[in-house]
């Protein structure tokens, strides 16, 4: 038993965010490497703020979100760089919108935090644009079911024991965290319950595939 719980003080999690076309090339090596993952389908974009056209007189945005497919790996830490190198060199293309990777849980660490929010789906576009005024575009969203402490409503004689939610990422500098958790609290409260929840997690690592790089 103690040697299982040393064995699992070693993993780390690995969460990449990739284009949705690199997502089969991703998979057929993450198999043929016998690397455990499990993937879903996201929405996002970068700190370009999505696909932008640059017009006679005005940029326009395209695409507010580009299509793209989350990986998490859960490997031992001295597996964590061979990881990463597998994941860049499959899915690199050199363009923006390549995506991250975010390391979980190493023993080093760095002044980056990961700002889960769960939030009502109604209020999510509220909040792109109250984050991007702030200067954060950069995010990645997807759709979750969930419930919280109350174990969901009553409505009438119908309980709904779980509610469509939508949960958004957002990486930061550590010195940025609560003023986007305070952007958050803003505007999706409504002191109803099932305003949502939000978790702040240390990032050990981020890299942007597009460069190869270290760096948020």
């Amino acid at each position: 038993m103690a040697q299982k719980l040393q064995n699992l003080s070693r993993m780390v999690e690995i969460l990449s965010v990739v284009r949705k076309e690199m997502a089969i090339p991703l998979k057929e090596k993450l198999y043929e490497k016998g690397i455990y993952f499990h993937s879903w389908h996201v929405k996002g974009r970068g700190k370009e703020g999505g696909l932008k056209y640059k017009g006679f007189l005005r940029e326009k945005t395209m695409m507010a979100f580009l299509p793209k497919e989350a990986f998490s790996i859960f490997v031992d830490e001295d597996k964590t760089q061979e990881i990463i190198n597998t994941i860049i060199e499959t899915v690199h293309t050199g363009s923006y919108g390549d995506g991250k990777i975010f390391v979980f849980n190493k023993k080093e660490g760095t002044n980056m935090k990961m700002i889960k929010a769960i939030i009502r789906p109604e209020k999510l576009y509220d909040l792109i644009s109250a984050l991007e005024k702030a200067g954060f575009k950069a995010l990645t969203t997807w759709d979750v079911i969930g419930r919280g402490k109350e174990g969901g409503v009553q409505v009438g004689e119908r309980s709904y024991n779980e509610l469509v939610k939508t949960m958004v990422l957002i990486g930061v500098e550590d010195k940025d965290k609560d003023k986007v958790v305070d952007v958050i609290t803003k505007v999706c409260n409504t002191g109803v319950y099932g305003d949502g929840k939000i978790f702040v997690c240390d990032i050990s690592e981020v890299w942007t595939i597009r460069t190869k790089r270290r760096e948020l």
